[in-house]
């Protein structure tokens, strides 16, 4: 992105389903009663989160959403940030709104009555080894239609970014097309999250067809990268992703990340934690770190780094978002942000 459109379009804007995550412990056994497959999103209507979360003890309400989470690090970061979203006029969605504008985030937003559509929420279930299995009732966020664009948001929006989970709601589906289209008139750049395998096996001819040619930026997982080109090997997502023109980056958990810059495509090393804690938020928090890294125009390897920085605070706690400074852990390994 040009110096010029970043001066003049400031925001990364993200959009998304606008969820809190509520948390809870459960052993494998439990987790394989429940017949749900381990580190999946599993979508639930309410008669079935209700049962799920009568059977588990709830320790943790936290704000979350994937795209939330990842513009919530974003403006922990210092940078100027949007949301594109919806709640319910409840108590979930102002914690879930305030959760945001605390921050200084953009978020013009009019929630739906709660009686029909209230917030969404996300059972999040952890296992031992902190792998976490989420099972999501959308409420409100499934509502979000093009009459919740806002112009001025749009207008100062360089870089919008889309979680692949937007595809399950038809409305919001198309707000985010209208969005994009828009962006991209305006020369500003557009990021896509694959979300999980699942979500593409729903979707995957349309994700298809964005990747040739609406996607800037990719962000995704190895296996969600696989499932989506129909490829084995790294080396051929990099060569997919060159031959469309799609910058991005591909983690692999503990074995770090691959950052695929025009020509250039460089592997980042997982930044080392002392213990691993949640799982949840990981690849949202690389997304923070890498976006932001992009946004300043930094090198491939340098937004690699970002990323694995943002993650690593993420996972040494519960919760989907940071707790510590990002910008005094990035200023203690050398990154600026500004």
């Amino acid at each position: 992105m040009s110096n010029q459109i970043l001066s003049e379009r400031p925001l990364i804007t993200g959009m998304g389903a606008a969820l809190v995550d509520l948390f809870a412990d459960i052993d494998e056994p439990a987790l394989d009663e429940l017949g749900s497959p381990k580190g999946s999103m599993t979508l639930v209507d309410a008669t079935r989160a209700d049962a799920l979360r009568a059977g588990v003890k709830v320790h943790t309400y936290c704000p979350g959403g994937s795209a939330a989470n990842t513009v919530a690090g974003l403006a922990g970061l210092g940078m100027q940030s949007g949301f594109i979203g919806k709640i319910g006029d409840d108590e979930l969605g102002r914690v879930f709104q305030d959760s945001l504008t605390d921050l200084g985030v953009a978020f013009p937003v009019t929630p739906c009555d709660s009686a029909d559509h209230p917030t969404g929420n996300c059972l999040v279930l952890v296992t031992p080894d902190a792998e976490r299995t989420m099972h999501t009732l959308l409420g409100a966020s499934v509502t979000t239609a093009t009459v919740d664009l806002d112009a001025k948001l749009l207008n100062s929006t360089g870089i919008l970014f889309c979680e692949g989970y937007v595809w399950d709601s038809p409305t919001a589906r198309a707000a985010f097309l209208e969005a994009a289209a828009h962006i991209k008139s305006g020369g500003g750049r557009i990021g896509f999250s694959l979300s999980d395998t699942f979500c593409i096996e729903r979707h995957k001819p349309d994700f298809l067809n964005f990747f040739s040619g609406n996607i800037d930026i990719l962000l995704a997982n190895f296996a969600e990268a696989q499932a989506l080109l129909d490829v084995t090997d790294m080396a051929d997502i990099i060569a997919a992703m060159q031959y469309a023109g799609v910058d991005g980056a591909i983690t692999c958990g503990a074995e770090g990340a691959v950052i695929v810059h025009g020509d250039e495509a460089v592997r980042v090393d997982a930044h080392a934690v002392e213990e691993v804690t949640d799982l949840t938020g990981a690849g949202d928090q690389f997304a923070a770190g890498y976006l932001c890294g992009v946004a300043r125009g930094n090198d491939a390897q340098t937004c690699g780094r970002m990323g694995a920085l943002a993650a690593a605070e993420v996972i040494q706690h519960f919760g989907p978002r940071p707790e510590k400074d990002l910008r005094a852990i990035f200023a203690k390994h050398g990154l600026e942000t500004n």
